[in-house]
C-alpha cells in the first residue's frame, strides 16, 4: 500500500497551497472517481483507493501499490516515447469520455460533480503567488534563450517571449477557465507530466497518479500538459497528428461503449454522429492550436523540475514568496538547470514561433 500524508512544513504548505491541493485529491478519490467509475463500462486509469479522508493525525490517502502489478515510473529526464504517449492518449480519451457521457445522460449529476472540483491554481486566492512563480519561470526561460542564442537565430523569438512579461498568468488562466465551447468541458487530470504517470513493462498500460490539480476544462489541456513537459521536439514534430487521431478514435470508441449500454441502436447511432461531428479531427486540432500557449507556459514552469539532476533538487521548504519577488529564486534555479533544459526550452520556443503562436499573443 501507498500511504500519503500532508507535508509537515507549515510555510511550504501555505505558500504552495498544499492543504487545498490535498483536499482536492481526497475529494477526487472519495467523491468524484467513484461516480465516474459507477457509470463507466471500463476501469478508469487510477490506482485503487482504499481510503481517503482524515484521522487523528490529519489528512491521509491510502492507495494500492502499483509497483506490485508491474507498473513503474520512467526517468523524467528522458522524453516519453511515441509508445508511451499513445498509451496516455488512450487513457485520457477514455477518462474524458466518461465526463461527456455523464454530462449527456445525467447533466445535473455532472454539474454536481464539477462543483466538487476545486481550481487551486487559476483562482483569485492563488493569483498572487502563482503570478510571481510564473514570472520567475518566464525570466528563467529568457535567460536560457539568451544563453542559447549564440547564432542570433533566437532574436525574434526572444523579443516575442519578452512581450509575455506581466501577462503569462492571465493568459494561462484564460485558457484554463474561459474561452472553450462548454460542450467540450470535461473533468481533466490537470497535471499530466511524466512523474504523475506509471507504465506497465510493455508500455501499453498507464496509470495516472496525483490528482491534486484535477479540474473541469477543455480536454486538450491534459494533452498539451503531457506533450510540452514530457516529450522532446522530434516526437512532437513526427507524431502530434497521430496522437490526436488516436485520442479522437479512442474517445469515440469509448462513447460508443457508453451509449450502446443505455440506448437503442438507432438512438446510439444518432448520438455517435453528433459526437463524431463535435469532436471532428478539424475541431480537435483547432482547439489544440488555440490552447498552444498553455503548452508554452507549462513548459516554462515545469521543465526545470523535469530536467533537474537528482542530486540538485531545490529545497522547497526554504522558499518564500519574497524569493520570487526579489528574483532570489531565479538565481537559485539558474545554478541548477541542465543542458537538457536549455535544449528543450530552445526547441519549444522555436516551435511556438514557427507556428505563429508567440506572434499572436
Amino acid at each position: 500500500m501507498i500511504f500519503k500524508r500532508q507535508i509537515t512544513n507549515p510555510n511550504r504548505r501555505m505558500l504552495f497551497r498544499c492543504d487545498a491541493a490535498f483536499e482536492n485529491e481526497i475529494t477526487a478519490y472519495a467523491s468524484i472517481i467513484p461516480i465516474l467509475q459507477r457509470i463507466s463500462p471500463y476501469d478508469l486509469p487510477y490506482p485503487k483507493c482504499l481510503t481517503a479522508g482524515s484521522d487523528e493525525y490529519g489528512d491521509r490517502i491510502v492507495l494500492e501499490d502499483l509497483t506490485t502489478s508491474g507498473f513503474a515510473m520512467v526517468d523524467r529526464r528522458i522524453g516519453l516515447s511515441f509508445e508511451h504517449c499513445m498509451a496516455v492518449m488512450k487513457e485520457l480519451a477514455k477518462l474524458h469520455a466518461v465526463s461527456l457521457a455523464l454530462k449527456h445522460e445525467q447533466p445535473r449529476e455532472f454539474a454536481d460533480v464539477c462543483s466538487k472540483v476545486r481550481e487551486i491554481v487559476y483562482c483569485p486566492e492563488a493569483a498572487d503567488f502563482y503570478t510571481h512563480s510564473l514570472e520567475s519561470s518566464l525570466r528563467g526561460a529568457l535567460d536560457s534563450l539568451r544563453y542559447s542564442n549564440n547564432k542570433g537565430d533566437l532574436d525574434a523569438p526572444i523579443r516575442a517571449v519578452e512581450g509575455l512579461t506581466g501577462r503569462l498568468y492571465r493568459i494561462m488562466c484564460g485558457l484554463v477557465c474561459n474561452g472553450m465551447d462548454e460542450a467540450w468541458r470535461v473533468i481533466c487530470h490537470g497535471d499530466t507530466w511524466v512523474n504523475n504517470l506509471m507504465f506497465s513493462a510493455d508500455c501499453r498500460q498507464v496509470r495516472l497518479i496525483d490528482l491534486q490539480t484535477m479540474r473541469c476544462t477543455t480536454p486538450v489541456l491534459d494533452i498539451l500538459h503531457l506533450l510540452y513537459t514530457s516529450t522532446e521536439r522530434d516526437m512532437r514534430k513526427q507524431h502530434v497528428t497521430d496522437l490526436l487521431l488516436q485520442y479522437r478514435r479512442t474517445l469515440l470508441e469509448a462513447l460508443q461503449e457508453h451509449f450502446s449500454t443505455f440506448h437503442e441502436p438507432s438512438a446510439s447511432a444518432s448520438l455517435m454522429r453528433h459526437f463524431a461531428d463535435l469532436f471532428s479531427y478539424q475541431r480537435l486540432r483547432a482547439e489544440y492550436d488555440r490552447c498552444l500557449p498553455y503548452g508554452l507556459g507549462i513548459a516554462m514552469w515545469l521543465l526545470p523540475a523535469v530536467t533537474f539532476n537528482p542530486d540538485q533538487i531545490p529545497d522547497l521548504d526554504a522558499v518564500t514568496i519574497n524569493d520570487f519577488k526579489t528574483k532570489k529564486h531565479d538565481k537559485r534555479i539558474a545554478q541548477m538547470v541542465s543542458v537538457n533544459y536549455h535544449t528543450r526550452m530552445r526547441d519549444i520556443v522555436l516551435e511556438m514561433y514557427d507556428q505563429g503562436v508567440l506572434q499572436r499573443l
